[in-house]
């Protein structure tokens, strides 16, 4: 065998087994804090719940270094998969009232997006990291 032809069975056996490897996501436990980076996924081990950070939407949070009338917030959009159903588009916000959504049993919130903006800096998208938790719904108490 030539060594071109050595190289050329070996880039495409490379190739077949890295197309047929699929890329693991991340379990994280339900009821503590993960972070995820845009188009990062994480499985929410014994939920059936796999939540994704897409995007940072709107970011208007007050500047660190400003001196602002209102705090502003941020918007993120997550996707949303449980087992056996399509994804579901969601959007939560770093506001208090609006930071959290219910999802069947659970109730999925958004606990802190970083970094926080500079008045002299603007972030990247790539550099927004989205803290999330995921916590079961609170069951009212039996009489």
């Amino acid at each position: 065998m030539s060594m071109r032809r050595f190289f050329a069975a070996a880039a495409v056996s490379c190739l077949l087994v890295s197309c047929s490897s699929s890329p693991t996501r991340p379990t994280v436990e339900p009821v503590s804090e993960f972070v995820l980076a845009p188009e990062e996924t994480a499985s929410v081990s014994g939920t059936g719940l796999t939540i994704g950070f897409e995007r940072v939407v709107n970011d208007s949070r007050c500047p660190a270094d400003a001196i602002c009338i209102t705090a502003g917030e941020a918007e993120v959009a997550l996707s949303v998969r449980r087992v056996g159903r399509p994804a579901e588009a969601l959007s939560l916000r770093t506001a208090e009232s609006r930071n959290r959504a219910q999802i069947g049993d659970w109730v999925l919130s958004l606990t802190r997006l970083a970094p926080y903006p500079f008045s002299d800096h603007t972030i990247p998208a790539g550099d927004y990291r989205a803290t999330l938790r995921v916590d079961p719904v609170a069951q009212p108490a039996r009489r």
